[in-house]
């Protein structure tokens, strides 16, 4: 139960900073892209070490099929690489950003089928949540807008949307299952 408390509250700070981020996206786009490279490297070394931490503490027949290692080595490679070559990141963050939203869509995708297996009312706010979250993602990945500042305010409103809807589906799951 602890390892939910604590996984929840990184999801709540994770969302509240891709909030304030998106928000300082879209009010002042000419913001330093370079520095949003290197705290979106930032942001992602959290659940990357979250994910690693709570491998290690699980007992192996706990998680047999999941995939925390690979998870967390994923997210703190790219952290990593974000905060080394900023550079190199810029020019492919909104394709990068549009598959991590995409990803993060899929698996609250999926969270919205578990929970209407399960019988909850609500089920289908989240399924919804999931396929806004999705076309937001592949707007991003097919990048239609060419104009820096464009791209700029649309990954700001990507990320805005995407915090919120994280935040509001880890409030419906914390009320749905109790926790």
């Amino acid at each position: 139960m602890e390892y939910i408390k604590k996984s929840k509250i990184a999801i709540i700070a994770m969302s509240i900073l891709f909030i304030t981020l998106g928000i300082i996206l879209i009010a002042r786009p000419e913001f330093s892209v370079l520095a949003i490279c290197r705290l979106f490297g930032a942001i992602i070394l959290i659940p990357g070490i979250i994910k690693i931490i709570g491998f290690f503490r699980k007992a192996a027949y706990e998680d047999m099929l999941g995939f925390d290692l690979v998870y967390g080595l994923f997210f703190i490679l790219l952290g990593i690489f974000m905060l080394i070559a900023p550079k190199a990141v810029v020019s492919a963050f909104p394709l990068m950003l549009g598959i991590v939203i995409i990803i993060d869509s899929i698996l609250r995708l999926q969270l919205s089928i578990n929970l209407k297996r399960l019988q909850h009312e609500k089920w289908w706010v989240h399924l919804c949540f999931a396929l806004i979250t999705a076309v937001l993602g592949i707007l991003l990945v097919f990048n239609p807008f060419t104009g820096s500042v464009i791209m700029t305010r649309l990954i700001g409103i990507a990320l805005t949307i995407s915090g919120v809807v994280n935040l509001l589906g880890i409030i419906y799951i914390s009320r749905a299952l109790k926790w």
